[in-house]
């Protein structure tokens, strides 16, 4: 099966418990895993702390976003 897509967004009701949760993990490690099967590269949501970063990690997720990694800007914030 071919995509015409880069990348896959995992959502962050599977991310945001994966440093308490094996499901969430089995989950994520999954979606990343077929992703990468694929050529695609993986971006996690809802990275709202350090373990969860680290968690994403350990499973090779490729991008993270999420107030654990920053907060949002306006698009405008260079003018």
């Amino acid at each position: 099966m071919n995509l015409p897509v880069d990348y896959l967004k995992i959502d962050g009701a599977f991310v945001k418990n994966i440093s308490q949760n094996l499901i969430s993990q089995a989950l994520v490690e999954g979606f990343n895993s077929i992703a990468h099967a694929m050529n695609l590269e993986t971006i996690a949501e809802f990275v709202e702390d350090e373990a969860i970063l680290e968690k994403l990690r350990e499973i090779g997720v490729d991008y993270a976003q999420g107030y654990g990694i920053g907060r949002p800007v306006p698009i405008n914030f260079n003018r």
